[in-house]
């Protein structure tokens, strides 16, 4: 069988990485804001500032050039004055090289919101881009010629300031509450499904692929946070300093066997390409669409049950017949509902230093599942699931169906059952890629008939 996976073998990237951290290294040494913001978010928030880096500046050097080079980074985009560098193979911040400038240096760090940033610390600073734009920045300080900027971005990948005419907002908030309001409580999951597709094409004709996208997946992360007590807890630690969830590493949605086309074709919609594919065996019984929009910088993980055969088939854009039995993915939508709908995301990863992570919001009174990952360049684990009640309507249909007993239907209908979590992960040397391996493990874990 051919290997469905084999563009996408993601390799460490040390060499990379070193070369970032030396950059970043050297602007926390010259710049007193960059050193404390790095302090501050370790000991606040249990991230290390490279995780948060939109970009790193520096000036032209022919050692340097020849490190980016053999390291892997390709030419992104060119203008007179600099020229914009990334990584395709690896997970790392831009490097924005200045040609004619040998002395300049800093860093571009990510915010969701540069005015909050602001706010927290009691700064007035001019904010370059129209609000709410695709791009934005601040300049926060200038120490010893080393500049410490934040950046907002939503869906953007160029490097200047973008302004806008002045229906671009009211285009904007009317978008965002067209997707916070749509119908997901709903029985007629095909009907909610069919509306979710149509606005997002709307969506996407009114403000585009990109900024579609970002505002989607953003007000997916406030109604899984709405629901989700460990997100609470971190957010509300990262929003002490300004940051927002602008650490995000990937989202993940649970999908129903009927409807999981329907997902993958509402993400396409918004500009994600289908990356590698996921099956962690026969016993495992189900498996994954990794899907990346590269303009936004948004990767998505979608869940959905999954026989051995079908792992041969394009699963993703083939439609699935009906299974006699659920597996883990399909109970767990068919108590609360499609993550694109009822339930709202599995899961949210962000990127955190991990140890800290665990001990700190074992302090706050969340508690890690055992870890389903511990490489030394990836670590993964999810917090507890926080128990959430079921609609017996819903627990009596797949009873009805014969695809749970009596005694569990009668259990979720008493007790509830597990439902979303918050993801800690640590990625080192730019590693891209995920757990093809151990991740069953952490799946079968979270199965409402495990509780």
């Amino acid at each position: 069988m051919k290997d469905i996976n084999a563009a996408f073998q993601w390799k460490c990237q040390p060499k990379a990485e070193a070369l970032i951290c030396e950059i970043l290294d050297k602007s926390i040494s010259e710049n007193e804001s960059i050193a404390t913001l790095a302090h501050d978010l370790q000991k606040l928030t249990s991230t290390r500032l490279f995780d948060w880096l939109d970009h790193v500046i520096v000036g032209f050097s022919e050692t340097l050039e020849t490190r980016i080079d053999e390291y892997g980074f390709i030419v992104m985009s060119t203008t007179p004055t600099y020229r914009v560098y990334q990584h395709p193979g690896a997970q790392l911040p831009r490097i924005v090289v200045y040609d004619h400038d040998p002395q300049i240096l800093g860093v571009g760090v990510n915010v969701e919101s540069i005015a909050d940033f602001l706010m927290v610390r009691g700064l007035s600073r001019e904010i370059e881009g129209s609000p709410f734009s695709s791009y934005r920045r601040c300049c926060i300080s200038m120490d010893n010629d080393v500049s410490l900027w934040v950046v907002e971005r939503r869906g953007a990948p160029g490097m200047e300031p973008i302004y806008h005419d002045e229906n671009y907002l009211e285009k904007y908030v009317t978008s965002q509450e067209k997707w916070k309001t749509r119908s997901r409580d709903s029985l007629d999951e095909d009907e909610a499904f069919d509306q979710s597709l149509q606005l997002a094409q709307e969506m996407v004709e009114d403000i585009g692929e990109e900024l579609a996208a970002w505002i989607i997946l953003s007000c997916e992360r406030e109604y899984w946070q709405a629901r989700n007590l460990a997100g609470q807890v971190q957010k509300n630690r990262q929003d002490r300093l300004g940051m927002g969830w602008a650490n995000h590493d990937h989202h993940t949605f649970r999908s129903s066997r009927r409807h999981f086309t329907k997902l993958v074709r509402l993400f396409e919609i918004l500009g994600f390409h289908c990356r590698e594919r996921f099956y962690a065996g026969k016993e495992a019984g189900w498996g994954a669409q990794v899907m990346e929009n590269p303009k936004c910088h948004l990767v998505l993980f979608l869940d959905v049950d999954l026989a051995p055969h079908e792992v041969e088939i394009d699963f993703s854009h083939h439609p699935f017949s009906d299974r006699p039995e659920l597996g883990t993915i399909g109970l767990w939508c068919a108590l609360h509902g499609d993550s694109i709908l009822k339930s709202g995301m599995h899961h949210l990863e962000a990127q955190f230093l991990f140890e800290e992570l665990t001990k700190d919001l074992a302090n706050h009174g969340v508690a890690m599942m055992d870890p389903f990952s511990a490489f030394p360049y990836l670590k993964q684990a999810f917090t507890h699931g926080e128990i959430w009640k079921v609609d017996p309507r819903r627990v009596e249909a797949i009873a009805k169906a014969k695809k749970i007993t009596r005694e569990q239907a009668d259990k979720f209908i008493s007790h509830g059952a597990v439902g979303s979590h918050l993801e800690n992960l640590q990625r080192r040397e730019g590693y891209k890629g995920f757990n093809q391996k151990n991740v069953s493990f952490i799946i079968e874990k979270t199965d409402p008939r495990k509780q």
